[in-house]
């Protein structure tokens, strides 16, 4: 399969190029950085030109786009810059992948579209029908990202997978991150204490462009809980009594579901790390 790879060389982008490449497909990676590691196609592709976007999309001869591209979170640049380059871009691939034919897109949303830095989760596993309530420029344009994908969808015949991905973390970074989430568990309050290993999320992308009939709309990709304590006792310690618990926590993997991952496409987290359990890669 050709697949075209947006955000390339970025935390994420570079284990889904990897992750491909193994499984024997064909990738295209377009970023504005250079990968770290050659890749045999690259380009340097600014996603809010559309004729770029449009030229890179054509390149690729694709049968299906991974949408990685996009800052990553609030703060990198003004909020203004955030929100435009992230909308402006995600409809630039859009268009172009309608135009030209490609009807499988996985597109990166977040985990943040549900808000809990600032607000309790309304319920306990939180699943895809939970309210969005973004708190910052980067969560909002995630929400209009999954916006358009359900609009391109309906419009043009697509199958669009919108990935909610929460606390995605490399190999490298995982052990001191949990570690700090240990010391102090506010940190960790809007991701719900879960952090989540690049490869994991790069297989969830390689399986859901192999698998066949996957639905178009929003899907959780996360980890474990990776904290000692109780969740349910750290839940009300947080947030309360206004939480409504609807299962035992600690008999699941992570406080947001994946289940309508797993049922469309196979995917469940194979890297579950905490203090007392770590992946590192092997040598």
């Amino acid at each position: 399969m050709k697949v075209l790879v947006t955000g390339s060389s970025g935390r994420i982008g570079r284990y889904i190029v990897q992750e491909l490449v193994e499984a024997g497909h064909q990738v295209l990676g377009i970023d504005l950085q250079p990968p770290e590691t050659r890749i045999s196609r690259f380009l340097r592709v600014d996603l809010t030109d559309a004729g770029e976007t449009f030229q890179a999309v054509a390149a690729a001869g694709a049968d299906a786009v991974i949408h990685m591209g996009a800052w990553a979170d609030a703060g990198i640049v003004p909020d203004t810059r955030t929100y435009s380059d992230n909308t402006q871009g995600t409809f630039n691939l859009f268009q172009a992948c309608a135009d030209l034919g490609v009807r499988r897109v996985i597109s990166a949303s977040s985990g943040q579209v549900y808000g809990f830095d600032r607000h309790a989760p309304l319920y306990l596993p939180v699943d895809e029908n939970h309210p969005m309530r973004p708190v910052n420029a980067y969560a909002l344009s995630k929400v209009n990202g999954e916006q358009m994908a359900a609009y391109f969808a309906q419009t043009r015949d697509m199958t669009i997978l919108s990935f909610r991905l929460n606390g995605i973390r490399t190999v490298d970074e995982l052990p001191d991150t949990i570690s700090q989430l240990q010391q102090d568990s506010n940190k960790g309050i809007g991701q719900l204490w879960t952090r989540t290993d690049a490869r994991d999320a790069a297989a969830a992308c390689r399986l859901a462009i192999e698998t066949d009939d996957v639905p178009t709309g929003a899907y959780n990709i996360t980890g474990g809980f990776v904290l000692d304590e109780e969740p349910e006792t750290l839940v009300r310690r947080h947030f309360g009594e206004q939480v409504d618990i609807r299962d035992d926590l600690s008999a699941r993997p992570a406080l947001l579901d994946c289940a309508k991952a797993e049922a469309a496409f196979g995917w469940r987290p194979q890297y579950l790390w905490s203090i007392s359990q770590q992946h590192p890669v092997s040598e």
